[in-house]
C-alpha cells in the first residue's frame, strides 16, 4: 500500500471522539493519510501521530479568539477563499448563525483537506458547499437513521438529497440494503462503495464457546437510545409474552441515556418491572464485557444500517436474534449464524427466544463459530481500512 501521508483526508462527524465505528475508521486511515479532524471536543482524547485536531470550541471566548485568529490568518494566506468563504456564510439568516458557522468553516479552508467525508448524510446540506465554491473531493457516508427513515418524516431531508447528492464524487455505503434505500435520492449507483464497519482484531480475540446454562434464567440484553425506530415496544411486549408463558427473563437496556414516558409506563401496565433493567450509556469495553455475561444479544429495530452490536456480539461469540431490519440478513442466516425475525412482531422474538432456549450446547456453539467465521470475513479490520485507502487513492489521483 502507497503511503499518501502528504494527503489528508477530513474525517468529518461534527464531534471529536466520535462514535465507536469512526474512531476505528480514523485510526485505521492514519496509518497512511493525514487524518484531520474538525469539530467540538467532547473529552480529550490523545491520537496516535498523524492526526490533527481543529477544535471549534463550545467556550464563547475562546470561540470568538480562535475564530479571529483564523479568519485573519485566512485573510493573510488567501484571501480569494476568505471572501468565497464570507459571501457562502450570508445564505445564515442571522449574524448568530453566521459567526457560529463561519466558526466551523473556516479552519476547513484555512487547513484545506484533499478529501472531505461526511459521516452523516444530513451534513451534506451546510458542507456540500466545499465541492461547489473550493472544489474539494466530498465523499458521503450512507448510515441508519440519516437515510433510512429522516427523509421519510422529513420530506424537506428528501429534497435536499435530491439536490445535494448529485455533487458528492463517492458515496460509502454501510450495507447494500442502505446503498439501495439511498436510490430513491438520486442515480448514485455508480458512485456507490459497499464497504462494511470495520472490526478490530481485539474482537475476535475475545471469542470464546457459549457456557452451558445451568439455571432457568434467561439473561437477554439490547444495545440502543430510547428511539422508536429500536423497536424496544415490541421487544417488552416479547418479554411480557415470554413472562406469559412461565420463562423467567431479564432484560437489560444499555445506553438509553434518557427515560422514557412511554417505556416506562408500558413496564408499568405490563407489570415488568423486576423483569426489564435499563442501564445509562457505558463505554465501549464495559458494553463488551457486559455482554460477555449475557445469553442472548436482542436487535428488535425497525430500522438500520447494520447494527455494529451485532457484528461485535457474533465477534465474541454471543447468540443474536435479530429482526429483518436494513442490511441485517447481510451477516444474520436464519438459525446458522443467529435468529431472524419480522419487525414489529413480538410474538416472533418471543418463539426466537424459546427456540434460542430449546437449542442444545453442541447446535449453539457451532451457530456461534459459523457467525464468528462470517463477521470475521466480512469486517476484517485490515481489509476494510484497504478498501477505504482504495477508496481515497482513487479520488485523489
Amino acid at each position: 500500500m502507497k503511503n499518501n501521508k502528504t494527503r489528508s483526508v477530513a474525517i468529518l462527524s461534527g464531534e471529536i471522539p466520535s462514535t465507536t465505528f469512526i474512531e476505528h475508521l480514523i485510526l485505521g486511515v492514519s496509518k497512511t493519510y493525514t487524518v484531520k479532524l474538525f469539530g467540538t471536543v467532547s473529552k480529550s482524547t490523545t491520537y496516535e501521530a498523524n492526526v490533527e485536531i481543529y477544535e471549534t470550541p463550545t467556550n464563547r471566548f475562546k470561540n470568538l479568539c480562535l475564530t479571529v485568529y483564523r479568519g485573519l490568518s485566512l485573510l493573510i494566506r488567501r484571501p480569494k477563499d476568505y471572501k468565497l468563504l464570507v459571501k457562502e456564510i450570508q445564505r445564515f439568516s442571522s449574524r448568530f448563525e453566521r459567526w457560529t458557522w463561519f466558526s466551523k468553516f473556516v479552519p476547513i479552508v484555512l487547513y484545506r483537506p484533499d478529501i472531505l467525508h461526511l459521516q452523516w448524510a444530513r451534513d451534506l446540506e451546510f458542507y456540500a458547499f466545499f465541492k461547489t465554491t473550493f472544489n474539494i473531493p466530498l465523499v458521503l457516508s450512507l448510515r441508519g437513521a440519516h437515510i433510512n427513515y429522516t427523509p421519510i418524516v422529513e420530506p424537506k431531508i428528501a429534497s435536499l438529497y435530491k439536490k445535494t447528492f448529485p455533487l458528492v464524487d463517492t458515496f460509502h455505503a454501510v450495507s447494500n440494503a442502505i446503498a439501495g434505500e439511498a436510490t430513491k435520492y438520486g442515480n448514485i449507483e455508480n458512485r456507490t462503495v459497499h464497504i462494511p464497519s470495520p472490526l478490530p482484531n481485539a474482537f475476535f480475540t475475545k471469542y470464546k464457546p457459549r457456557p452451558t446454562r445451568t439455571n432457568g434464567l434467561i439473561n437477554i440484553v439490547s444495545v440502543g437510545r430510547f428511539h422508536w425506530v429500536k423497536g424496544f415496544r415490541y421487544a417488552i411486549d416479547a418479554i411480557s409474552i415470554l413472562k406469559t408463558r412461565g420463562y423467567e427473563v431479564r432484560y437489560t437496556i444499555i445506553g438509553a441515556s434518557q427515560k422514557s414516558e412511554a417505556i416506562l409506563f408500558q413496564l408499568h401496565q405490563l407489570q415488568l418491572q423486576s423483569e426489564v433493567h435499563i442501564k445509562g450509556k457505558l463505554p465501549q469495553d464495559d458494553v463488551l464485557k457486559y455482554l460477555q455475561t449475557q445469553d442472548v444479544l436482542l436487535l428488535p429495530s425497525i430500522k438500520e444500517g447494520l447494527a455494529n452490536v451485532v457484528l461485535e456480539a457474533m465477534a465474541i461469540g454471543l447468540p443474536v436474534i435479530s429482526t429483518d431490519c436494513g442490511g441485517m440478513a447481510e451477516v444474520i442466516i436464519h438459525k446458522e449464524t443467529g435468529w431472524l425475525v419480522p419487525v414489529r412482531d413480538a410474538e416472533a422474538i418471543a418463539n426466537a427466544v424459546v427456540d434460542f432456549v430449546n437449542t442444545d450446547n453442541e447446535s449453539l456453539n457451532q451457530l456461534t463459530k459459523k457467525a464468528h467465521h462470517r463477521v470475521s470475513e466480512q469486517h476484517d479490520y485490515d481489509t476494510i481500512i484497504a478498501a477505504f485507502i482504495n477508496l481515497y487513492d482513487t479520488i485523489c489521483t
